[in-house]
């Protein structure tokens, strides 16, 4: 009964009763660590290349999708694209599988690396929403910051060509610019903050949202030079991804997601 038991515990889909707001010792890391960390992100890729870069090719059709979706709405595609940052570390889910098999000396595999997921999926379900929610109310927000400074329509109908004039040209251009992307930068600061480490815990450790989001937020603070610079390195690297007609994101999401899981590894440890 008590090996059923056991098997049972392993399967279940939430949190364990110990593990629910526990505490998590993080430690600092000094800037240095990113470079190592990329470095180990691409070794991670190198293992299993197909996998990682099956991953990478969804990514890449989904940002192609988005382009062409948003083709006559250069406002809206901005806002997809900012958005698209927010929700990277839950898409980001099997590369973090990838990783831990690895570390754990297995073989990666494409479908193995989805496992983990079932095994918290309540807990990783409700980060889901929470992101998706974050998403969807920042792409309607920028839809409104749109509005307030433009008609909407005839930006949207100008295209990127359009839209670029409209900025240089039109009086409320950079207050337009102040705006949209002093507010995008809130939204991006906090789901940096809550979430560096968040996607990485729920799917390694049983742990419960509040407890990986506040565990992220601590390891922030514990290394704010580090984390900014990390910050920025994500942002420099996925906005590479995207600026190659999101063909880049093949190569950019694998090699970015194996490295933050490093760089979670690095900064908490089990208690």
């Amino acid at each position: 009964m008590a090996q059923i038991a056991s098997k049972s515990a392993g399967v279940s889909s939430a949190p364990h009763a110990e593990q629910l707001f526990k505490s998590y010792p993080v430690q600092h890391v000094e800037p240095a660590a990113i470079m190592r960390w990329l470095r180990q992100g691409w070794a991670d890729m190198k293992a299993n290349p197909s996998a990682s870069l099956a991953y990478g090719i969804m990514f890449a059709i989904v940002g192609i999708l988005m382009s062409i979706v948003s083709a006559a709405n250069p406002a809206f595609f901005v806002a997809a694209s900012t958005g698209f940052l927010l929700v990277g570390p839950f898409l980001a889910l099997g590369l973090y599988g990838l990783s831990h098999q690895i570390e754990q000396g297995q073989a990666p595999r494409f479908w193995s690396s989805l496992r983990g997921i079932r095994e918290n999926a309540i807990s990783l379900g409700l980060y889901a929403v929470v992101l998706g929610m974050m998403m969807v109310f920042w792409v309607r927000l920028s839809a409104v910051i749109t509005g307030i400074f433009f008609n909407q329509m005839s930006v949207d109908m100008a295209g990127y060509a359009g839209l670029w004039n409209a900025l240089i040209t039109m009086e409320q251009g950079w207050m337009f610019i102040l705006a949209f992307f002093g507010v995008g930068l809130l939204f991006a600061l906090f789901a940096f903050m809550t979430g560096v480490v968040t996607a990485q815990m729920l799917l390694e450790r049983k742990v419960d949202i509040v407890t990986a989001a506040t565990t992220s937020v601590r390891a922030v603070f514990k290394s704010p030079l580090t984390m900014l610079l990390w910050a920025l390195t994500i942002t420099v690297v996925i906005g590479l991804g995207i600026a190659t007609f999101d063909l880049g994101l093949i190569i950019a999401m694998p090699l970015i997601a194996h490295a933050s899981w490093h760089a979670y590894r690095d900064m908490v440890q089990e208690k």
